[in-house]
């Protein structure tokens, strides 16, 4: 006999559709705000310009309501649709897939310096930023991509950095390198990525400061993707096939 959990699905399910034909963006956000009671887990939602996409929406960190895309959404959802998405831009919820398959946590926000600066993310399109991801020569589109001060404000500040759980990862711009973004590659052509790493503060601050879930529940595995991090000069560049140290695998960043 089917549990009440399985009826509310059915209910959730038939209430979202009934959302998206009154042509409402949908979001993991805009389902946490139409039913507080939502669990995590799979939702296919309905883009601004029409397609129908698989996400995994975490209804339980930081008040919940953060959207994860799965690798497969990139293949047809555009920039715009993410735009019309993200409405929520002062944090970013990071997970982490560890070899022995747990999956720490961090909210990211600005330091508090900058946090009347908006943080991006953009579908192929680093636009205001300092260049394109590194990988995005080996790996190419295509990215996700997680601004957080962009090319005006990262070239002429020295301390820049995040928050990480609400502890400050901070660092001083030491030469010319004004970078400050995360970026995710689906890399659907299994390409070899780059090959550099150079540890720093941010790497440290970041991987020293994720938390457990007191469940240990998990997001599928599938919806994590290779992780480019750089953080300027002094602060840190790393990618996720050299975070060993951490037993990191793969990382996933929801956006609300």
């Amino acid at each position: 006999m089917a549990s009440v959990y399985q009826f509310w699905m059915i209910f959730l399910t038939i209430f979202i559709s009934i959302g998206t034909c009154r042509s409402e963006v949908q979001s993991c956000k805009r389902i946490k705000q139409q039913l507080p009671n939502a669990r995590s887990g799979i939702y296919s939602i309905r883009t601004a310009s029409g397609r129908t996409i698989e996400v995994y929406c975490e209804m339980a960190f930081n008040g919940g309501g953060y959207t994860f895309l799965h690798p497969d959404a990139l293949d047809s959802v555009t920039d715009s649709d993410i735009q019309k998405m993200f409405t929520d831009r002062t944090s970013f919820l990071l997970r982490v897939l560890r070899s022995d398959g747990i999956q720490p946590y961090a909210v990211l926000n600005q330091l508090q310096e900058y946090a009347h600066v908006p943080l991006k993310i953009g579908i192929s399109s680093h636009a205001g930023y300092t260049g394109a991801p590194v990988n995005y020569g080996y790996l190419g589109a295509p990215y996700i991509f997680y601004g957080f001060l962009p090319h005006h404000i990262s070239s002429t500040v020295r301390l820049q950095g995040l928050l990480i759980n609400g502890v400050r990862g901070a660092y001083n711009r030491c030469d010319s390198v004004s970078a400050s973004h995360f970026a995710l590659f689906p890399n659907f052509d299994e390409r070899a990525p780059y090959h550099a790493f150079h540890d720093g503060s941010v790497y440290r601050a970041i991987f020293n400061h994720l938390r457990l879930n007191p469940s240990r529940r998990g997001m599928p595995i599938e919806f994590f993707m290779f992780g480019e991090i750089h953080f300027g000069a002094c602060g840190t560049y790393v990618q996720t096939n050299h975070m060993s140290h951490y037993n990191i695998v793969n990382m996933a960043i929801g956006f609300r």
